[in-house]
């Protein structure tokens, strides 16, 4: 049988390979006498046994300020005599970063009952936490991809229901513009022969006039919601989920505007677009950029103050780096230094009160690296916001 002193020295080198740790808490009459804490706390904490010997009050003091609370609670139920159940806390390791452990402790009592000490451990789970955080975060934007296909699907359906009657509206509109211009001989020399008349309640010399621009307007409009339906339905198709497209940015663009239009409209007085005609064709997937598109316009109307302030989009080529370069500009409120730094995490938003889910630039962000692209933003707080969605051009096979 192999003695006390040789099982506690392999005891010691077994626990000085955990990467997790063991501590002991003892206890006299309710209050603590002593605390041990194993080797394995260099691993997890960045710090010795020695430190922790040296500052009584480091195990509390290395906690996350938001956790202490459920942290001392655990320690008070514990010098109570009451079981408590583990818990999952994070803690400031020396390095200055943050890590999550998870603390569970067994009681010791005398045969009265009395708590006379208790052993904790803790695991280091950071690496399970930042799993769990991206499986969340995976979820969410699978739970957000279904209600996309959903609205997609009920968008694509609206747009051909008003399609239909605003076909028979243009074709009408078109009809009668081509009747009145057929007529106007007629109406015309009646007008010289018998003086005015009325059309429509108005006098025939001041009306004809009106009455072509009108249904020239009505002709115009219908021409346009038949745009914005047709980029609402190509918009809401199922994504092929590939990147073998060729895509003109200029395209990109010009859809995404119709998409927004109302939005832009009213938001700014002073829009402007800049097309490059002559840039190259990126390879990718039309749908998913013009998803970033919408989604950087969006951030734009949303962040001007008065519709004084403007909004630019300009899309150009660097032929020497051979990208191609689309940049939405605004004279918005800009955002913080500390914010530019998580503005790509996933669930960061400082719209959450208006109904800001966080997931908006992350997706966008995650779409552009697909396409083996940059998304930059430089902003500076009350001097507005740039976003440049830079993409490498399509080569052709030859160049291969």
């Amino acid at each position: 049988m192999e003695s006390k002193e040789y099982a506690d020295e392999r005891s010691n080198r077994l626990i000085q390979y955990l990467t997790d740790y063991i501590y002991t808490v003892r206890i006299k009459n309710g209050k603590v006498t002593d605390t041990y804490h194993g080797p394995g706390c260099l691993a997890v904490t960045g710090y010795s046994s020695d430190d922790y010997r040296k500052d009584p009050e480091l195990w509390y003091r290395m906690v996350y300020e938001a956790d202490k609370e459920i942290v001392l609670a655990q320690a008070q139920q514990a010098l109570e005599g009451k079981n408590v159940e583990p818990i999952e806390h994070r803690i400031v390791h020396r390095d200055g970063f943050l890590r999550w452990v998870k603390s569970s402790i067994v009681l010791a009592k005398n045969e009265n009952g009395e708590v006379i000490s208790y052993d904790g451990l803790i695991n280091d789970i950071s690496d399970y936490k930042k799993a769990e955080a991206l499986a969340n975060v995976k979820q969410k934007q699978l739970i957000q991809a279904d209600k996309m296909v959903s609205l997609g699907i009920l968008v694509s359906g609206i747009a051909h229901e008003i399609n239909n009657p605003n076909n028979f509206i243009l074709l009408n509109a078109e009809l009668f513009m081509k009747a009145l211009e057929d007529i106007k001989p007629i109406l015309k020399e009646y007008y010289e022969e018998n003086g005015d008349f009325l059309i429509g309640g108005m006098p025939y010399s001041t009306s004809y006039e009106k009455l072509t621009k009108s249904l020239r307007s009505i002709a115009e409009g219908a021409n346009r919601i038949h745009k914005i339906t047709q980029s609402l339905t190509n918009y809401a198709k199922q994504d092929p989920d590939e990147f073998s497209q060729s895509v003109d940015m200029n395209w990109v663009v010009e859809n995404a505007i119709i998409i927004t239009g109302n939005l832009i409209k009213n938001s700014t007085k002073n829009f402007s677009i800049n097309y490059n005609r002559l840039i190259p064709s990126v390879k990718g997937n039309k749908q998913q950029l013009e998803q970033v598109i919408i989604n950087l316009i969006n951030n734009s109307c949303q962040s001007l103050s008065s519709p004084e302030e403007s909004i630019s989009i300009s899309v150009m080529y660097d032929e020497e780096k051979e990208q191609v370069i689309t940049e939405v500009a605004d004279e918005g409120m800009g955002i913080k230094e500390s914010h530019l730094k998580r503005i790509f995490d996933p669930f960061f938003t400082t719209k959450r009160n208006t109904g800001g889910t966080g997931l908006g630039l992350s997706i966008s962000y995650n779409i552009v690296k697909s396409h083996g692209g940059e998304l930059e933003i430089n902003s500076s707080p009350g001097k507005g916001t740039t976003c440049k969605l830079i993409l490498p051009i399509e080569r052709k096979e030859t160049e291969a």
